[in-house]
C-alpha cells in the first residue's frame, strides 16, 4: 500500500512537471495558422548532412500575402516609421524566416514576431499575425 502511494505521488509530480514545460514553450506565442518558414531572403540549401559541391547549391527565395492591409514599417516595431500600406491579397517578396521585434496587435493577434517584406522598392517589416499565405519561390 505504502510502495502505490509512493510510486501515485510520483507519476502526478512528474505529469505535473511535464505540463509546466509545456506551458513555458515559446510555441504558444506563435498563430496556430501562420507558416512557418524557414531561413533568411535567400537562403542556400544542399543535401542534409552531406558536403556537396558549390554547383549543388540551391538559391531560395520566398513570398507573401497579408490577410488585410498591412503597415510596411521600416523596423520591426508598431512605433515604427511607416513606408506605406500592403494591401491584403497582394503577393510580396519576404525573408523566408519571421523576426522577433516589437509587440503589436493586428489581424485578431497579438504577437511579436515580423517578416522582412520589399514593397514599392524598399525592405521594411509586416506584422507577421497578418500572414494569409507563404510560399517558397524558387
Amino acid at each position: 500500500m505504502v510502495m502505490k502511494k509512493l510510486f501515485t505521488a510520483i507519476g502526478v509530480a512528474a505529469a505535473a512537471f511535464a505540463l509546466s514545460l509545456s506551458a513555458a514553450s515559446p510555441a504558444a506565442a506563435v498563430p496556430a495558422q501562420a507558416p512557418t518558414p524557414v531561413k533568411s531572403r535567400i537562403e542556400s540549401t544542399t543535401a542534409a548532412d552531406t558536403v556537396a559541391p558549390a554547383s549543388a547549391v540551391e538559391q531560395r527565395t520566398c513570398r507573401a500575402r497579408f490577410s488585410e492591409n498591412v503597415n510596411h514599417r521600416l523596423r520591426a516595431e508598431a512605433g515604427s516609421a511607416i513606408l506605406g500600406s500592403i494591401p491584403a491579397g497582394a503577393w510580396v517578396q519576404t525573408s523566408c524566416t519571421r523576426v522577433a521585434g516589437g509587440e503589436y496587435t493586428a489581424c485578431g493577434l497579438s504577437s511579436d514576431f515580423w517578416m522582412e517584406v520589399y514593397w514599392n522598392g524598399n525592405w521594411g517589416h509586416g506584422a507577421w499575425g497578418c500572414v494569409k499565405d507563404w510560399e517558397f519561390t524558387s
